[in-house]
């Protein structure tokens, strides 16, 4: 696609015409007579229409037997970007836009209200992706269609989009090589003084540099102890000799994320650090080692399970080996031991399992995650970069 005159990745309207089709079909199976989609990765995903602000109303819509005549309707804020090719337009075949403000007896009370009449009709079975919509969008829907049935059509679009399509395996890609190439500078960056922050900033520029336009969740840094609360955000906490450099990195490219962690060490590390990193990669590589088509999501943790008890008998149970990632960061199938979904080829995988955190307190947390593209009889790495502790010298 070309947008103001510049080649951007972006889907073709094939690919959302068959999305949609797809989409509609699995909810007509499941008797439903209309869909309104709200969550905006999946408006994006049966669209093409991205916005960095979902601030007001804006909603795929359609009638289950009419996957043609599938509709935008957005707020008048966001006219230019959803109608003319500013950064990610529309491509369905019809879009329209509603405009706020107080005409005639006063102020205009649900005005995506009529829009979605068009399509709607009371009494309708309506799929809305509840996991996604706020509380006030459902209640709109109730208020204007009282008739109608409401029910969650969040399993379609997780069904939906579990096997990624060429283009986005290929933005997949994409997204991760800029995240392993900023990973290759991380070393260069250490040294006193440097702080979380400082530190993150220059991972976002680097990534903005190469092509990311978002990032699929902050960047994630953690010095020495605090590393072991993994989702803390970067703070002003400055580098010192001898600690342990944990990083989350998710840069996103035409919506889809990368998701990679790695761990390094700043300096000499004890001998529990250097131990932690080699059963953190044996238990990532069990895991990675049953990735196949066919094979149960759940069997990567199993997998990873076997691993942890032999150095660790009494550990307890972890929660999962990963999960699927696209156009969130956490997709289905989630990779707990006890999901039976089978893996099917091109479904992609964030795969994070790791040695339990309390063998390392006082230290800091050791993780690796990496990205692999399930294969007929394996698996595609999608993050080709070192694993194992880096030590930087001071």
């Amino acid at each position: 696609m070309t947008i103001q005159g510049l080649p951007v990745l972006a889907p073709e309207r094939a690919e959302i015409t068959t999305r949609v089709a797809t989409v509609a079909g699995l909810a007509a199976a499941s008797g439903i007579d209309a869909l309104v989609i709200l969550e905006p990765a999946n408006v994006y995903y049966l669209s093409g229409f991205r916005t960095t602000l979902h601030t007001r109303y804006t909603a795929v819509a359609l009638r289950t037997a009419q996957p043609e005549a599938a509709t935008l309707i957005a707020p008048g804020v966001d006219r230019k970007l959803a109608l003319e090719p500013v950064w990610f337009p529309s491509l369905l075949p019809n879009t329209k836009i509603y405009y706020e403000g107080a005409p005639g007896g006063g102020a205009v009370v649900n005005a995506p209200g009529p829009l979605l009449a068009e399509l709607i009709r009371d009494g309708d079975t309506i799929g809305v992706d509840l996991a996604g919509a706020s509380y006030g969008q459902v209640q709109m829907l109730n208020d204007r269609f009282p008739q109608a049935t409401i029910v969650d059509a969040t399993p379609l679009l997780h069904e939906a989009r579990r096997v990624k399509s060429p283009f986005e395996i290929e933005t997949l890609r994409r997204a991760n090589a800029i995240a392993v190439e900023v990973f290759g500078l991380v070393p260069g960056w250490l040294q006193p003084g440097l702080t979380e922050i400082d530190l993150a900033c220059k991972m976002d520029t680097a990534a903005r540099e190469r092509g990311a336009d978002d990032f699929g969740y902050p960047t994630l840094v953690g010095f020495g102890p605090k590393s072991l609360a993994p989702h803390a955000p970067p703070l002003a906490h400055p580098l010192v000799p001898d600690r342990i450099v944990t990083i989350a990195f998710g840069p996103a490219l035409a919506g889809y994320c990368a998701d990679i962690v790695r761990t390094f060490f700043y300096g000499t590390p004890p001998a529990l650090a250097v131990e932690s990193g080699e059963r953190t990669i044996a238990i990532q590589a069990a895991a990675i080692g049953a990735v196949r088509a066919g094979a149960r999501a759940g069997d990567l943790m199993l997998a990873a399970r076997e691993v942890v008890l032999q150095f660790a008998p009494d550990a307890p149970a972890q929660g999962r080996a990963g999960h699927s990632v696209g156009l969130t960061i956490h997709e289905t199938p989630s990779l707990t031991a006890d999901n039976d979904m089978p893996l099917t080829v091109d479904m992609v995988l964030a795969i994070e399992p790791g040695a339990p955190g309390a063998l390392m307190d006082g230290i800091g947390l050791y993780r690796h995650c990496d990205v692999v593209r399930v294969t007929e009889d394996g698996y595609g790495l999608l993050t080709p970069l070192a694993r194992g502790l880096q030590i930087v010298p001071v």
